[in-house]
């Protein structure tokens, strides 16, 4: 069961990660976010569906946001093998979005970020 749980979770993150780069690689519009409490990198702490929570084993999956609307993810599985996808973000008023064609929601609740993805939290801490 818990290989099962890894297997899925380095799953999750590598399509996280690719459905950044449907967010666009091109680069900011040209904002300055540099007062943004988001900007800095974010590291996967766990994942949780309902009551469950388990937390990001031996791999590091991050995303990182510049004060200039771009933005990267790192996914490293187990094995040490990285996928590395660029992306553009945004504020909003309750965290911050990618932009592009696909769009993701991250929000904030003081200490984490959340995402979700097919009914799965994803829980980010700043570094």
């Amino acid at each position: 069961m818990k290989k099962t749980i890894i297997i899925l979770t380095f799953a999750m993150a590598a399509l996280f990660c690719v459905l950044l780069a449907g967010c666009g690689s091109s680069g900011g519009d040209g904002a300055d976010l540099s007062d943004s409490k988001y900007v800095g990198t974010w590291k996967a702490v766990n994942m949780s569906l309902e009551d469950e929570s388990e937390d990001f084993g031996e791999g590091q999956w991050t995303i990182t946001l510049n004060d200039d609307g771009t933005g990267t993810c790192v996914a490293v599985d187990e094995e040490g093998v990285e996928e590395t996808t660029e992306f553009t973000w945004e504020p909003t008023d309750e965290g911050f979005k990618t932009k592009g064609d696909m769009k993701l929601k991250f929000t904030d609740d003081g200490e984490q970020i959340h995402a979700k993805m097919f009914g799965v939290s994803l829980n980010f801490e700043k570094q």
